[in-house]
């Protein structure tokens, strides 16, 4: 694949545009649960590989429900889920049921 001025890139290159993208045109109808959570992730993790750690909470929890009902202390226990990310899941599990 290539950019402008003939750069070449990757091919997760873009991905987090392509996936906001996505979003905003489709909502989350048939997005893997995985997606979903790297989409979250995006906003408190600037420049890691978000998809790393979204398996690794889905793994640890089982599930996306898991995850947002996971408690504060045990999210932040993941490796690279520091305390932005467990508040901002948080948050979004108290958002659905505001």
């Amino acid at each position: 694949m290539q950019y402008d001025g003939g750069v070449n890139l990757g091919v997760h290159d873009g991905h987090r545009q392509r996936l906001r993208e996505r979003f905003l045109k489709e909502g989350l109808s048939g997005f893997a649960p995985v997606n979903v959570l790297e989409l979250l992730l995006f906003f408190t993790n600037k420049r890691c590989d978000t998809s790393e750690i979204a398996h690794r909470l889905l793994e640890r929890f089982g599930s996306f429900s898991g995850v947002l009902d996971a408690p504060y202390a045990t999210l932040c226990d993941v490796e690279g889920v520091g305390p932005l990310s467990a508040c901002f899941l948080k948050l979004t599990a108290a958002c659905g049921a505001f």
